[in-house]
């Protein structure tokens, strides 16, 4: 007999013919709910259209990777806050097993059974493609690096280049970027060039912040991809020319910086070696890249047609490469936003007298020193910069226009003391002094790469110190500028080769006995010297520079 049948026999004692029992609804009932979960079971293991663009990817090892990585990149996060993190983290992950234990238990043996297919068919953790049917194809499983890639610690570096305070950056709050975040994470789905070159980005960042690659994929393997889903889209007549290809473009560009930079290896001794045979080709190839879309943005008709998420990124690429190459940006400074609107300025309670009444010391110093008009009138911009910067930030919210405004003038001045230091025809002093204006702008912003990039300013200083050029200059700069300068040099938090050469010189101002961090700080704050970003540091150089101070007062003693 048909089992797919079920025959429910009347008698003469059945009441009413329409209406069952409830042993025959029961029976009814029990046999429908089978043949659904039968059918369920057969037509679970019929393969997928999309079963052969499917991969595995475990939430367990997404969540581990994507915290990590937000972990280390946002090193500035104190203790306290960590441990905080991590008990709350550990107490919601019991509580969702415990949650998925008893959801098991309640599993029927159907669904059971299904459990033992292919996890191929079963794709997890992916908001934005949960079935996995993206353009990437079988690379869809490492869609934990787009969650790295758009993770926090990556947000929070556009409020970081805004001179935002610590306590805003640990807040988790909304920013003006948000939503494209979310935009380019979707857009991955369907678009090939935007996905491996956000996946070359996403696994460069992992490689050089953890020490280890997902998958193994390192990022050559989708930076290939990525540069030919851009030519196809490129030579394809009528393309259009969006932020996505824009974006594209830029992950190309600063991929190839990344991995040329043996500074950001040193988790992994192989790559180190290969970015320092590398030398400046990869710098070359970042180079192309920007300069290509500036062309196609230049003949699209200018910045303004595309988001300005697009802009900031492409500005942050270009000021690290120039900085690290030692060459001028690419990106002509055109979208420099001028002063802050004066409504901005009445809104937020900020007069010219109210400024000069916050840090009333900062940059003073400067007027003594034989330094030109234009050098002198960016140094003067910026000490306003961050007067207001510390004004805006104080208040409990900031309009995305004032957040923007900071982060663009930051970078404006950025830009133009790199351009000053660069200068052949500049005399030293002033391109040691812009040197040392940009290790101070880096050094405020908790976020690795300016972090690393301030080692590279550095760098660059410690060679123009050795100029004797520079020698024949020196006698006209004042003991508090050198002073300045000096300690500019050793405050970078990452290792330095040249940090005790800058700390040996500065010994001379011990005087043979030990020196506070109150006359240290009044040493600084005549010119570029935050005690909430440079403070830190003080100790440190204070406790070596005593230690070799009365060393040599000691031997001098014994002589």
């Amino acid at each position: 007999m048909d089992s797919s049948l079920l025959f429910v026999n009347k008698t003469q004692t059945s009441r009413i013919l329409s209406r069952s029992k409830a042993g025959e609804r029961s029976a009814i009932l029990s046999h429908v709910q089978s043949k659904r979960r039968r059918h369920e079971a057969e037509t679970s293991q019929i393969s997928k259209p999309w079963a052969g663009f499917t991969t595995t990817l475990s939430k367990s090892e997404a969540s581990e990777i994507s915290e990590t990585v937000e972990e280390k990149l946002t090193f500035f996060v104190d203790n306290d806050d960590l441990t905080a993190r991590s008990a709350k983290s550990l107490a919601v992950n019991k509580k969702q097993k415990q949650q998925r234990e008893a959801a098991e238990k309640r599993l029927s043996l159907a669904y059971a059974s299904s459990k033992s297919l292919s996890k191929a068919m079963q794709p997890s953790y992916n908001a934005s493609d949960p079935f996995h049917c993206t353009v990437a194809n079988l690379d869809a499983g490492t869609h934990a690096i787009l969650h790295i890639t758009f993770s926090h610690a990556s947000r929070v570096n556009f409020l970081a280049e805004s001179f935002a305070p610590l306590s805003t950056l640990l807040q988790h709050a909304p920013m003006r970027h948000d939503r494209m975040f979310q935009l380019r994470l979707n857009r991955c789905v369907e678009d090939q060039k935007l996905m491996y070159s956000t996946l070359a980005y996403g696994s460069s960042l992992l490689g050089w912040t953890m020490g280890r690659f997902h998958s193994s994929k390192q990022p050559e393997y989708f930076l290939d991809k990525a540069l030919r889903a851009v030519r196809v889209y490129l030579s394809t007549p009528g393309y259009v020319v969006d932020d996505w290809l824009l974006l594209s473009m830029y992950g190309l560009a600063i991929t190839e910086m990344w991995n040329c930079l043996p500074i950001m290896w040193r988790q992994l001794p192989e790559r180190h070696a290969m970015a320092s045979k590398q030398g400046s080709r990869g710098f070359s190839a970042c180079r192309m890249h920007l300069k290509t879309l500036l062309q196609v943005v230049d003949d699209a008709g200018g910045w303004e047609r595309f988001d300005p998420y697009v802009l900031d990124s492409v500005i942050l690429a270009d000021k690290f490469m120039a900085i690290t190459s030692r060459k001028p940006p690419v990106i002509p400074a055109t979208w420099d936003p001028g002063p802050l609107p004066f409504a901005t300025l009445e809104e937020c309670g900020i007069t010219e007298e109210g400024l000069l009444t916050i840090l009333p010391r900062l940059g003073t110093g400067f007027f003594q020193e034989a330094l030109s008009e234009d050098l002198n009138h960016t140094l003067q911009d910026l000490v306003a910069y961050c007067r207001i910067a510390s004004t805006v930030w104080s208040y409990s919210s900031t309009r995305p226009d004032t957040e923007g405004w900071l982060f663009r003038q930051s970078q404006s001045i950025s830009y133009r003391f790199l351009i000053y230091a660069l200068k052949q025809n500049a005399n030293y002093l002033e391109r040691c002094t812009s040197l040392a204006s940009l290790a101070f702008i880096l050094t405020s912003i908790p976020a690795r790469g300016p972090q690393m990039s301030a080692q590279d300013v550095t760098s660059h200083l410690f060679d123009l110190l050795q100029e004797e050029q520079f020698l024949e200059e020196k006698v006209n700069m004042s003991d508090g500028l050198w002073f300045w300068l000096l300690f500019m040099g050793c405050v970078v938090s990452e290792p330095s080769p040249h940090r005790l050469w800058f700390l040996e010189r500065m010994t001379d101002y011990c005087d043979g006995g030990e020196m506070t961090e109150s006359n240290f700080e009044q040493r600084l704050e005549p010119y570029l010297f935050l005690p909430s970003r440079q403070g830190a540091r003080i100790s440190a150089v204070l406790e070596y520079l005593n230690s070799m101070a009365t060393g040599r007062w000691n031997l001098q003693e014994t002589l």
